[in-house]
């Protein structure tokens, strides 16, 4: 070792692969990202399957002896490292949520995190739902696709004013267990994760830069267990998957074919991407064969074919159209057949898909390298991911109590904390109350909803919003927005109180005080009032209300309240006597209380005679009991069938014969329901005879 020389700019990426560990070192000065060396070393068992760590110590073998070299060549301590996450393991949900807006407020920024956050735990739901239920996956993050407000699409939506907005996006899932067995690796080597990345962007950030993403550009990562897509179009990376078949597919071809061993089929892969002639193996058996190129190739063109179709066919999905370039990655990317296969199936030109080489990579020294592949793409990516200053890793914080375990995949905030820990985005803007409107008395009436009261939201006891950001060990504290209140308003609200009692109006007893009808039916003051309702309220609390009531002309009378003149004003009082009088006939005795006034015309009896008729239209009903009218008084609920008995001779308890109840000439039950000018029969069927 040549001592140890400390650099703060000094950085270490660490590949962790199916086949082998790669490890990278490397400087940043000046934002030029300058390679320093590169260290390769294969796995000696099947330690790694697709991408995904099976033996930890085995794993953590191999990046002891990658480190090791490093350090010895280089004389420099490394104990802080980046590394990334298998395309393999990344899943993605792509969903489209509407929701309700108040048009008479602009869409502010609060509204619009809202809705994202909410969007993006509706992906989360619907993932968790399709996927394993025992496998715990952390959101690493998303991409907003677009925005409509009323069915049109619109990049910006803070500051319009709309009825319903729509968002699409998609997001980003990684298994915890591949994230702890990364890092239990890590840390069986003393070495501090400072950054996490995903390989698919960890390549794509190297080879197509965000200033190309305008273009629709695809990226494959072909690597030994998986090929890792991403897709960019629009300025933004669009779409990522995996195909679960990659260069081992074609080691394993070779294996088959040649009775070989693994390592021995992997050298032959490797060695047809390179211009010898004929290839010297001895088999399982101890046989030495030598074999032509040419009839190798030939063997495995049916598993590159299948290994493209898969590429394909995932392409196609999600870009939903040729591509306009196709930049191939990784080890497997040297694999023959790859290009023209991919243009036969993507339908592009084989000029418009290349296999990514130092002439692809910007802002990066690779001058210290003699030999540079696509397979040292996503490790120097992986490293180049810390001069973006994408310092990806997980930290830790607290959500009204409780921890919240979070992915850094970029510069975080409130509203990835407040995800995590499953607080209901729905609660962070409330909804605004209903309004009222109703007819009162022939005139419209409207209250109006109250405004919902936001979310509060507080960081450390400080006052903070969901675009807040936060550190480790953050204190997150959420108090639920307040929905609005809708107005409730009952009758008793909206109608004066007035005083209730009864008088006697040409010797009738009538109630007087208010009314209140809703859609004609007669409430209680308590009435609590609905959307649409037609109230009406009806005082009676004058004589002239009562005149007005019983539809009298006021002209030819005189009226008198307890024996002396009344004007139409004059207010009722409980218990007085209410008379009218024709104006042309003598005027009642003073202090005629309680009493029926004297008649002195046929013309006035008539007239008496209606007012009765008119007001027991409102005290009584009148049936027929027996053959005889009975006048029942009115009350709030029905009469029934057996209430009817009390106003017969019949016994029951000394029957006289069978009894026989008839309503309305039908045979009854003494539940049925009684109403005026009903006929009832309740005899012995002995007094029928």
């Amino acid at each position: 070792m040549k001592g140890i020389i400390l650099m703060d700019n000094v950085i270490f990426a660490l590949d962790i692969g199916t086949r082998s560990v790669v490890g990278v070192v490397a400087e940043n000065i000046d934002n030029i990202l300058k390679v320093s060396r590169i260290e390769s070393i294969f796995h000696s068992q099947r330690a790694m399957i697709d991408g995904q760590i099976e033996d930890i110590d085995e794993v953590s073998r191999v990046v002891s002896n990658v480190k090791n070299q490093l350090e010895s060549n280089l004389g420099i301590k490394l104990d802080k490292v980046s590394i990334a996450a298998a395309g393999r393991s990344l899943k993605t949900e792509r969903i489209i949520l509407e929701r309700d807006s108040d048009i008479r407020k602009p869409i502010n920024v609060d509204f619009k995190n809202a809705i994202e956050i909410e969007a993006l735990q509706l992906a989360q739901d619907i993932f968790s739902k399709t996927s394993n239920k025992d496998d715990l996956f952390y959101c690493v993050g998303y991409s907003v696709l677009s925005y409509s407000l009323d069915g049109k699409s619109i990049s910006n939506i803070v500051g319009h004013r709309g009825n319903k907005i729509s968002i699409e996006i998609i997001a980003a899932f990684l298994p915890h267990t591949v994230i702890e067995g990364l890092y239990s690796c890590m840390d069986n080597n003393n070495l501090e994760v400072v950054n996490l990345t995903l390989e698919p962007i960890a390549a794509m950030d190297l080879i197509i830069p965000s200033e190309l993403r305008l273009l629709n550009l695809v990226l494959i990562d072909i690597g030994a267990g998986t090929s890792d897509i991403a897709i960019s179009k629009g300025g933004s990376i669009v779409g990522y998957d995996m195909a679960t078949i990659a260069g081992d597919e074609i080691t394993e071809c070779i294996m088959k074919n040649y009775i070989v061993d693994f390592n021995s089929a992997e050298n032959i892969k490797t060695l047809l991407s390179k211009d010898s002639g004929n290839l010297e193996i001895t088999n399982i058996l101890g046989i030495p064969q030598t074999l032509k190129k040419e009839e190798v190739l030939e063997t495995i063109k049916t598993s590159v074919y299948d290994l493209c179709v898969e590429i394909a066919s995932k392409i196609t999905k999600l870009n939903k159209e040729p591509p306009a370039a196709v930049f191939l990655a990784g080890g497997g990317s040297k694999i023959p057949f790859i290009k023209e296969f991919l243009s036969e199936l993507l339908n592009i030109p084989q000029s418009r898909i290349a296999i990514s080489n130092k002439s692809s990579i910007k802002n990066v020294d690779l001058s210290i390298l003699d030999n540079f592949g696509p397979e040292f793409i996503t490790p120097v990516g992986i490293a180049y991911s810390v001069i973006l200053n994408k310092n990806y890793d997980f930290f830790s914080v607290s959500v009204n109590g409780t921890k919240v375990r979070l992915y850094s995949i970029r510069q975080m905030k409130v509203m990835d904390a407040i995800l995590m820990s499953g607080f209901d985005s729905k609660k962070l803007i409330g909804f605004s109350g209903k309004s009222l409107r109703f007819n009162l008395n022939g005139s419209e009436r409207y209250y109006s909803g109250e405004f919902s009261t936001p979310a509060q939201i507080y960081v450390n006891s400080s006052v903070a919003n969901i675009e807040t950001t936060i550190k480790p060990g953050d204190c997150i504290d959420v108090i639920p927005a307040i929905d609005g209140t809708s107005p409730v308003v009952r009758i008793s609200d909206i109608a004066s109180n007035s005083i209730e009692g009864f008088v006697y109006f040409n010797g009738i007893k009538v109630d007087f005080g208010t009314k209140y009808y809703v859609n004609k039916v007669d409430v209680r003051d308590d009435y609590i009032i609905g959307n649409s309702d037609s109230i009406e309220i009806v005082k009676i609390e004058t004589i002239k209300d009562l005149v007005q009531i019983y539809e009298i002309d006021k002209s030819f009378y005189n009226f008198f309240a307890n024996g002396k003149m009344a004007d139409l004003d004059y207010k009722l009082c409980n218990g007085y006597t209410i008379d009218l009088i024709k104006k042309e006939e003598e005027e009642p005795a003073e202090e005629k209380a309680n009493v029926d006034v004297e008649i002195k015309s046929n013309e006035e009896i008539d007239l008496i005679d209606e007012v009765k008729t008119i007001c027991e239209e409102d005290l009584y009903i009148e049936v027929s009991i027996n053959d005889k009218k009975v006048k029942l008084p009115n009350k709030d609920e029905p009469y029934i069938f057996a209430d009817m008995l009390n106003y017969t001779d019949i016994d029951p308890t000394n029957p006289k014969g069978n009894i026989v109840i008839l309503h309305n000439g039908k045979d009854a039950s003494y539940t049925n329901l009684i109403y005026s000018n009903d006929i009832i029969i309740i005899k012995w069927d002995s007094d029928l005879n």
